[in-house]
């Protein structure tokens, strides 16, 4: 079975909200009026953006074909091919990787699963499906609680709590829908979902809710800068390191990171020379977007942003070009900047990917094994690759193309 390992993230733009825009009519809601009354609506604080210390990113230089000199930047790498015991443990598709303390979590969309496996890549478990109370159904978003040490899923409409080997401990159903969430040390940050919400008032507009630890929101803000008939993309959009909470919204130009219950910094302005995302675009539908950005040589970033405790890496796109993702990777110490869209033929490195998440001074991809077995192939027949081959075929020779992915874990040298 072909797997395909995908992520695609968000980004956001400065909006002030007036305390008055909180209010509306509950009619038409799936919910009732007393879990809606649970959630303070009437309480909720405007989001306030703090801009001042933003630092723009100038772009130029990357926005062009450019070799990824990966040699050059990598110090460290590891593979970590997952185990593949049962049928049970396939993971079909790499939606969200998240990684602690000797634990590996992964969403999978494509099987509707969420498999946990070892640090070592020995599977563990799959989340039990179905639509019992200790069962998940088409899970959407996963994050962890470090301090609790809880794996949280959500999952029509609810979030169910599992220890990190995916045992049961509670769940909690929640009355307003959203697409993507994080763990925040008093509370939960969601980035919420464009039309579903309309029984919560002028909030409905707004794409972050910041609330308690009892999902009473406590403020909201950050308005929809794109048009509702544009639904490209429903993946990550968040990322975390420590207590680091850092968000972004696709087809903007902004990172933001959470600072307080009330307040957002916004960390950075993409700055792309004059080449980034034409505003018209945000007016259009999905298959109109597609169209045009296949046509023109148009640079966006889709939120694809990952923290790790050294180093921060960007992914932007230009779906006119043969490489369409350029990776930039900043050295968060000296602000240099070093990426491309092409990595050399003569590389060493063997296996290299963009980054899904981020553990202590790691980047962590995944890497298809379908892909490793056709690369197998492929330089089996060119003896000018030979030295690759033997390498290659020596750490990955005994996996078939129906295997789980190979975690990639790579540590950055310093950008000077």
């Amino acid at each position: 079975m072909k797997k395909t390992v995908s992520v695609i993230a968000i980004i956001v733009i400065v909006v002030y909200l007036c305390t008055g825009c909180f209010q509306g009519s509950k009619s038409g809601s799936r919910f009732t009026e007393e879990q809606i009354a649970q959630l303070g609506l009437d309480s909720v604080r405007p989001l306030t953006v703090l801009d001042e210390n933003s630092l723009r990113i100038d772009l130029e230089e990357f926005l062009s074909d450019r070799e990824l000199s990966v040699d050059e930047l990598i110090d460290t790498i590891s593979y970590i091919p997952l185990q593949t015991p049962s049928k049970e443990s396939i993971v079909g598709s790499v939606d969200k990787l998240l990684c602690v303390d000797q634990y590996v979590f992964i969403m999978d969309h494509t099987g509707q699963n969420v498999l946990i496996f070892s640090d070592d890549g020995t599977f563990i478990k799959t989340i039990p499906t179905g639509q019992g109370p200790q069962e998940i159904f088409r899970p959407i978003d996963i994050a962890v609680d470090e301090e609790q040490k809880h794996l949280i899923v959500y999952n029509e409409r609810k979030l169910s709590f599992y220890n990190y080997r995916g045992d049961f401990v509670k769940s909690e159903r929640l009355p307003f829908y959203f697409r993507n969430f994080r763990v925040l040390p008093d509370g939960y940050l969601f980035v919420t979902t464009h039309q579903y919400n309309v029984h919560m008032g002028g909030i409905s507009e707004m794409q972050v809710f910041i609330t308690d630890k009892n999902f009473r929101i406590i403020s909201a803000g950050l308005p929809y800068h794109y048009s509702e008939a544009l639904n490209y993309s429903t993946k990550d959009y968040t990322n975390s390191i420590g207590k680091s909470v850092n968000f972004a919204f696709k087809f903007s130009d902004r990172v933001y990171g959470y600072v307080d219950s009330l307040s957002v910094q916004e960390k950075y302005q993409l700055d792309f020379a004059g080449k980034g995302l034409p505003d018209r675009y945000l007016e259009m539908s999905t298959d109109d977007v597609f169209d045009a950005l296949k046509s023109n040589n148009d640079n966006f970033f889709m939120g694809d942003y990952v923290e790790n405790e050294t180093h921060e890496s960007f992914q932007l796109l230009n779906y006119s070009r043969k490489s369409i993702r350029t990776l930039l990777f900043r050295n968060k110490a000296s602000g240099k900047l070093s990426g491309g869209n092409i990595i050399p033929e003569d590389s060493h490195i063997l296996l290299f990917t963009a980054p899904f998440t981020a553990y202590k001074d790691e980047f962590i991809g995944a890497y298809d094994t379908y892909r490793v077995c056709r690369m197998l192939s492929e330089l089996k027949k060119d003896a000018k690759h030979k030295a690759v081959y033997n390498r290659l075929n020596e750490l990955f020779g005994h996996l078939d193309e129906d295997a789980n992915p190979i975690l990639v874990k790579y540590k950055l040298k310093s950008i000077d």
